[in-house]
């Protein structure tokens, strides 16, 4: 079958006009991954990183905390009782000793700064983007 022109025409036109549509999502990837390098150099996640490292390096401890972080999360995500708050002071009593760990402390610690770094970053895209979530506020 021998492609005339026109139809060869059209599918250049085609390709190209699909290449325009996707070509700023792919700029804006690279720049996300480029700001994704930016982070990554932070002190804030160089820390986490070393953090989580020497975490990981008592595989006992890290099985435990993540433990308690998935009963901590699962507590967290039901509907909330009259004893929560004495459930949660509960888990946190049996997960005391792991959680006064040095690893654990600074690993937490470092989690949040970066979780809070985060946050800011994502807190400026929404900004600039002007999203409307004013259906989150309080009803009158």
């Amino acid at each position: 079958m021998q492609i005339r022109p026109a139809e060869e025409e059209g599918f250049v036109q085609m390709e190209t006009e699909e290449k325009k549509r996707t070509a700023p999502l792919e700029e804006m990837m690279d720049k996300a991954r480029e700001l994704t390098g930016l982070l990554k150099e932070t002190e804030i996640y160089q820390r986490y990183s070393r953090d989580l490292a020497r975490l990981k390096s008592r595989p006992e401890i890290c099985r435990e905390l993540n433990t308690f972080r998935r009963r901590h999360l699962e507590l967290q995500l039901q509907d909330e009782t009259e004893d929560q708050d004495e459930k949660e002071q509960a888990l946190q009593v049996e997960y005391k000793n792991i959680l006064m760990e040095a690893e654990v402390m600074d690993f937490l610690t470092s989690e949040q700064a970066v979780c809070r770094m985060m946050r800011q970053v994502y807190d400026v895209l929404a900004q600039e983007m002007e999203i409307d979530v004013s259906y989150m506020d309080e009803e009158e």
